[in-house]
């Protein structure tokens, strides 16, 4: 996807090439990195809203799975969950060395009153 600036003030340019984008969009755009095990999104609700959590999304699909049930265990609470900014080093380092999965992530934001993992 070819990159769009917008100016948002004198001198400084943002890209947008990705603003409106659909999580699916994403998905699919990375969808060949066998190495990336979640995907983390700054969008509308993460710029209008404190704590300014984003979102972080599995890339699991059922394909990857070994059966139906597999699948459903591994996205028991959701294939996606909000982080505040702090808990996406935590979670990218603990997913990329197989220490906790995404599912572990997202029962404990799922624990959360405001259904968001914060991290220790």
């Amino acid at each position: 996807m070819d990159s769009i600036l917008r100016r948002t003030r004198p001198g400084r340019e943002v890209r947008t090439a990705w603003a409106g984008a659909t999580v699916d969009e994403v998905l699919n755009a990375v969808r060949g990195d066998e190495k990336l095990a979640v995907v983390f999104l700054a969008d509308r609700t993460t710029m209008r809203t404190g704590p300014h959590a984003v979102l972080a999304v599995t890339t699991l699909t059922r394909e990857e799975c070994v059966d139906d049930e597999d699948y459903a265990r591994l996205t028991e609470f959701g294939v996606e969950f909000r982080t505040v900014p702090a808990g996406v080093h935590d979670i990218h380092a603990n997913l990329g060395i197989g220490n906790l999965g995404f599912e572990e992530y997202a029962a404990w934001a799922h624990d959360d009153p405001d259904g968001t993992y914060r991290f220790p």
